[in-house]
């Protein structure tokens, strides 16, 4: 299950979907295409996910795809997205390991982009790549065993029947293809310098090092905008819930000098009640702010000095000049995203930066396929219709294709 199979190719007439998954604690965000010359498409889904039974799904009809998405494998149902919160109280799952629920998410995720590109369901194949937190990769090996199993028997949809074959899964570590993308920049000096990358979701933080080259280090904690969050319904302790969907955005938008969203969080039955919830909110928010940036700065302080640190993900946005400010103390240059630039005609959901990893990750994916079936790409993932045959630096395809052809032997086409 870890390779393609070579012998034979898939038959012609069976289209085949590449996915690229990154099952984030505030969305599940994917690149899809059709393989091997379509063009790629964003694909994001709330976190939530709620387990239920046969006979609840059963009165909920597609027409609105992308509200009503359950799947169904064996005994086993789930309800995703919007519909699992509004009506059957799903949640995030942020105490949960990812791979826990990442089965039905990759399957919903199949079943959204075969909706997409208009596709039967009936007879797919399927190459599923999904990022893991370093932590958590032994964990994910499974998946593309009974992923593949689902496929064959089956997986109930709102429409019709999901199957096909599961031509290949890999599982790569969360941050890889920024990684890649970086080495492949900074070519030859890549191997001369240590670099650290810090990737910052709502569930999770995690750090990877590369000592001149090599990987050195990788470790998870639970510092993600989550514990931020929580400390903060904590801390004011006026019936905030940390499931409300505003409240990460209200937190967001403070952080930018913006208290308006903050006061529509106030549960008061007065004017005068919510001006205090206001005030409390402001002066609450920069403390719990200061107390994250300290939290991460103690957990990578004792790594080995950097050369240069890539910082990522959704919530490192937020927190931008205190780490900016800590890494100039400390005379490490930052490189946000790892220099990747998303491709704006694809930011289709305005997810812009947070999904830097995963994209650049399906572009090696991608490459890694294209070796395999020896199939001789001519342009770029994302075409230029002025420049058909140029790669161009948003894609970053000709920029990583001599990379992954170097690296091939040493990085097969397995998880």
């Amino acid at each position: 299950m870890n390779k393609p199979n070579p012998n034979p190719e898939p038959a012609v007439n069976t289209p085949k979907i590449v996915i690229s998954a990154d099952i984030g604690g505030s969305e599940t965000k994917a690149i899809a295409q059709i393989y091997p010359s379509g063009v790629p498409i964003v694909l994001a889904m709330p976190p939530e996910i709620a387990d239920v039974s046969k006979t609840s799904v059963a009165r909920f009809v597609p027409n609105s795809y992308n509200t009503s998405i359950w799947v169904g494998m064996g005994d086993e149902y789930y309800v995703l997205g919007a519909l699992a919160k509004s009506v059957f109280a799903g949640t995030s799952a942020l105490r949960d390991l990812k791979s826990h629920y990442a089965l039905p998410k990759l399957a919903a995720l199949l079943w959204l982009a075969c909706r997409q590109f208009q596709f039967d369901t009936n007879n797919i194949d399927a190459f599923i790549q999904v990022l893991m937190p370093p932590g958590e990769i032994s964990n994910a090996h499974n998946l593309g065993k009974k992923l593949g199993q689902s496929l064959n028997r089956g997986i109930v949809t709102p429409t019709n029947k999901l199957k096909g074959k599961l031509r290949n899964f890999h599982v790569a570590p969360e941050g890889s293809g920024i990684m890649i993308y970086r080495s492949r920049t900074l070519a030859a000096s890549y191997t001369q310098k240590n670099i650290g990358l810090l990737m910052l979701g709502y569930r999770n933080a995690s750090f990877v090092l590369s000592q001149k080259g090599n990987p050195a280090l990788a470790e998870t904690t639970d510092l993600g905008m989550n514990w931020l969050v929580q400390q903060f319904v904590q801390r004011t302790a006026v019936g905030l819930s940390k499931e409300d969907e505003h409240l990460v955005t209200a937190i967001i938008a403070a952080g930018k000098g913006n208290f308006e969203p903050l006061r529509s969080l106030s549960r008061q039955a007065t004017p005068e009640g919510v001006s205090a919830d206001l005030k409390l909110f402001q002066n609450i928010l920069p403390e719990v702010r200061s107390d994250y940036c300290r939290a991460l700065v103690r957990w990578i302080r004792n790594i080995p000095s950097l050369d240069e640190i890539l910082i990522c993900g959704g919530t490192a946005d937020f927190v931008k000049k205190e780490l900016t400010d800590h890494f100039q103390n400390e005379g490490i240059p930052i490189v946000w995203n790892g220099g990747v630039q998303f491709p704006a005609p694809l930011d289709t959901k305005g997810l812009g930066e947070r999904v830097a990893d995963v994209w650049t990750a399906h572009i090696t994916y991608i490459l890694m396929l294209d070796k395999n079936f020896a199939y001789d790409r001519k342009q770029d993932l994302v075409p230029d219709p002025n420049k058909p045959r140029l790669s161009t630096p948003i894609s970053g395809l000709a920029q990583l294709r001599e990379y992954a052809k170097k690296r091939e032997a040493e990085q097969p086409l397995n998880s």
